[in-house]
């Protein structure tokens, strides 16, 4: 249980909650730049931060990706790509945020999840002179403004220009492949049968990405991420069953788990061998991974 508990809590660092979301920009000024974050705070920037820490995954995978990682001397213990980004220092988040060693960095700004900090360890940031900027992303155009935000911060504006615009053509492809295509009923489960299957519904980046590909998610009905029955999955009677639960450590082979598991035979997925595992983070970091996500579901759903 403390396995399943660790790594929920680590997806929802990565999903971020269900809800509306603050639009994230940036503004130019004479003296400098000022973005607007995900809580809508202005946090202006006299001159471009040399000392980057980012206690969020995806964010230090779009730092990366922009190749500013020269600026980031620390980084969330939870970051696992590249792999380069273990050579940084790792960091604590949430209950465990170790405020007096971040101050004792000296960075200039951090980004960090609304989720996981609380009001009081902003302000002693805040206090200490370090730019706080909130990065939560709830959908796929929110995590454009963030790309575009960490550009700016980085000094890589034109760099995470591309980047959107690129992301943005790939996804547009993936659409036009899908257009006609018979709609096949999917299951994507995030939690297995030992810890309690949970799995996600609508207002999730899994669900705009299955949308994305012309998949239909059995439990789009729900909203977010949901702990659900054996019931409700063979009920459902998916075409598919998608698992993202490899990534996580909870099974050697989670693919024979899913096939063997008790009343679960009559299901066409089961019954048509239609079991596939799919990398969790292509599907959930907010950042320009999520191209390989949607293409990593082209492949196991059509083949192509």
């Amino acid at each position: 249980m403390r396995k399943f508990l660790t790594i929920f809590i680590t997806l929802t660092l990565i999903f971020g909650m269900v809800g509306c979301s603050n639009t994230v920009n940036t503004v130019n000024s004479p003296k400098g730049f000022t973005v607007i974050d995900s809580t809508g705070a202005k946090i202006t920037f006299e001159k471009l931060p040399n000392k980057i820490i980012s206690l969020l995954p995806s964010d230090t995978e779009i730092i990366y990706a922009l190749k500013a990682q020269d600026k980031v001397i620390g980084v969330s213990n939870l970051s696992n790509y590249p792999d380069e980004a273990s050579k940084k220092t790792q960091l604590d988040s949430g209950d465990k945020t170790n405020i007096e060693a971040i101050i004792g960095l000296k960075p200039d700004v951090i980004l960090i999840s609304k989720m996981t900090q609380t009001q009081a360890q902003v302000k002693q940031l805040q206090d200490a002179g370090i730019k706080v900027v909130v990065t939560d992303p709830k959908n796929i155009a929110s995590a454009y403004d963030i790309i575009n935000v960490i550009g700016k911060i980085c000094g890589k504006d034109k760099e995470a220009g591309d980047m959107v615009t690129s992301m943005k053509k790939d996804f547009a492809m993936i659409k036009e492949q899908t257009k006609g295509v018979a709609k096949n009923k999917v299951y994507l489960e995030i939690s297995p049968l030992q810890y309690g299957l949970w799995t996600c519904g609508k207002g999730t980046f899994q669900q705009e990405i299955m949308d994305m590909c012309g998949i239909t998610n059995v439990f789009s009905d729900l909203n977010g991420w949901k702990s659900i029955s054996e019931e409700q999955v063979i009920n459902k009677n998916p075409d598919i069953i998608l698992t993202t639960t490899d990534a996580n450590g909870f099974s050697k082979d989670p693919i024979a788990e899913i096939k063997s598991r008790k009343n679960w035979s009559n299901i066409s997925a089961i019954k048509n061998n239609k079991v596939f595992s799919i990398n969790v983070d292509l599907i959930s970091k907010p950042g320009p991974r999520l191209v390989l996500g949607a293409k990593a579901l082209m492949k196991a759903i059509y083949g192509k």
